[in-house]
C-alpha cells in the first residue's frame, strides 16, 4: 500500500513540476478561459437579472472548454518521448499511474476554477459563497475522473485532440448540469437545501466513474 502511494506521489509531482516549468502553458489555459467567459458574457448581454441566472451555466461551460486543454496534454509528453512504455516496464501500477495523472489534472482544473470564480462576481454582480467551494471541488473531480480516462484513451489516435472534446462533453453532461443547478442554488441563497439532490447526483457520478476508472485501468492505459 505504501509503494502505491508512493507511486501515486510520484507521478503526481512529475507532473506538476513539469506545469510549472511550462507556466506559458498554464497562463495559456487561464486566458483561454477568461477570454472565453467574457465572450460569453457580452455576447448575450441581456437583461442583467437574467445574465445572473445564466451565469452558473457560462461559468461550467468556461470551465470544461478550459479544462480539456489541460485534459489533453496529460499523456501527450510520454507518448512523444516514448516513455510511457518505460513507465509501464518499471512495474508501476496502472491504478497508480492513473491516480497520480488525474490527481494532477484535478490540481489545474481547481486553480482554473479559483481563477474564474471571482471573476464569474465581478462581471455578473453575484455575492459569491464559501459553500461554492464543495461544488467547484466535486464538478472539478468529476471532470478529471473522465477526462483523464478518454486522455488516456485518446493519445494515441490520429485527431485524438480533435475527439477528445466531442468524447468528454456528452458524457459529462449530467455532471455539468448538476454543476450548474448546485451553483445556482447556492448563487440564490436557497432555502429548502433544494441544492442537495444535485449534490447527491454530483457524488454519484464521481464516485462511480472513478470506482469504473480503477477497475478498468490496465484495459485504459496498458498498451
Amino acid at each position: 500500500m505504501i509503494q502505491f502511494i508512493r507511486q501515486i506521489a510520484a507521478i503526481l509531482k512529475k507532473d506538476l513540476r513539469t506545469e510549472l516549468r511550462e507556466a506559458d502553458h498554464i497562463l495559456s489555459v487561464v486566458l483561454f478561459g477568461f477570454v472565453l467567459f467574457v465572450l460569453f458574457s457580452f455576447a448575450l448581454s441581456i437583461e442583467p437579472e437574467l445574465m445572473r441566472k445564466m451565469a452558473p451555466g457560462l461559468f461550467w461551460l468556461a470551465v470544461f472548454f478550459s479544462s480539456v486543454l489541460t485534459l489533453e496534454r496529460s499523456f501527450q509528453r510520454e507518448v512523444e518521448d516514448g516513455q510511457w512504455e518505460g513507465l509501464l516496464l518499471a512495474g508501476g501500477d496502472v491504478r497508480a499511474l492513473y491516480l497520480g495523472k488525474m490527481l494532477s489534472n484535478l490540481a489545474l482544473v481547481l486553480a482554473l476554477q479559483i481563477i474564474l470564480l471571482p471573476l464569474m462576481g465581478i462581471l455578473f454582480d453575484l455575492s459569491l459563497s464559501w459553500s461554492l467551494l464543495g461544488v467547484i471541488l466535486l464538478g472539478s473531480l468529476g471532470i478529471s475522473t473522465l477526462g483523464t480516462c478518454y486522455a488516456g484513451l485518446t493519445v494515441s489516435l490520429k485527431g485524438g485532440q480533435a475527439l477528445l472534446p466531442i468524447l468528454l462533453f456528452p458524457m459529462l453532461i449530467p455532471l455539468l448540469l448538476a454543476a450548474t443547478e448546485t451553483t445556482r442554488f447556492i448563487l440564490a441563497h436557497d432555502l429548502f437545501d433544494q441544492q442537495m439532490v444535485w449534490i447527491k447526483l454530483l457524488i454519484l457520478f464521481d464516485t462511480i466513474f472513478l470506482l469504473g476508472a480503477l477497475l478498468n485501468a490496465e484495459n485504459f492505459f496498458d498498451r
